[in-house]
């Protein structure tokens, strides 16, 4: 951001939408609905709401009013919450909470998934159709 050029930052906000859609949301489902217990829907949910505040604070300078718009929403359930995202500062990096090779083993999760759902798409089978073991 220092040197603002939004073509190098906004194609990872947007890897980061994404993952958070299509991987952390679809991934966790049955936590958010209560499945797995009380204490593991309300951890999910809590995961869930600071790293969707924490993405309003990034992208607040980058897409002003839809940040506002999410982080409005998102102040419903925090009373004592800042008036609008723009009165908060970009977070800092916690570098002590970056875990290279946790990194590297989701990325390589996530191939393997994208890899059995390419063949299951080329196969025209279902993603409910139990593979065979």
């Amino acid at each position: 951001m220092e040197a603002y050029r939004l073509y190098t930052v906004v194609p990872r906000l947007v890897e980061l939408i994404d993952q958070l859609t299509n991987w952390y949301i679809r991934m966790n489902k049955d936590r958010f609905s209560g499945e797995r217990g009380a204490g593991e829907r309300r951890t999910s949910l809590c995961t869930l709401f600071e790293v969707l505040m924490m993405l309003c604070r990034m992208m607040a300078p980058l897409t002003p009013f839809f940040a506002e718009h999410v982080y409005q929403n998102l102040r419903r359930v925090v009373p004592d919450a800042p008036a609008s995202v723009h009165f908060l500062m970009i977070p800092e990096v916690n570098e002590a909470a970056i875990d290279p090779q946790m990194e590297a083993d989701v990325r390589l999760m996530l191939q393997v998934i994208e890899k059995g759902r390419t063949l299951r798409e080329r196969r025209a089978l279902s993603t409910r159709t139990p593979n065979k073991a």
